[in-house]
């Protein structure tokens, strides 16, 4: 008896993970390096790739007064990705 309760449960479970990968499919880890960018749409992960060039161009400034002009403008990329994650 307690067999048939044993098999019964791992068949369920096989249903249910079949079934959960036909509809959601299946996730293929290592993907994008931000955890949870999976789910990011087109605009939004634009908005990340703007804010990325911002700060690398912000690390290759040569004065202090491109410094403060490209810091404003990460400034404002940084805000513009993180109000489109929410």
């Amino acid at each position: 008896m307690t067999e048939d309760v044993d098999v019964m449960w791992d068949r369920m479970a096989q249903c249910i993970c079949r079934s959960a990968r036909e509809v959601l499919g299946i996730s293929k880890g290592g993907e994008g390096s931000k955890s949870g960018a999976w789910w990011w749409n087109e605009e939004l992960r634009e908005k990340v790739k703007e804010k990325q060039r911002a700060y690398a161009a912000l690390n290759i400034c040569a004065t202090e007064e491109e410094k403060q002009v490209r810091e404003v403008v990460y400034k404002d990329a940084k805000k513009l990705a993180k109000k489109r994650l929410l």
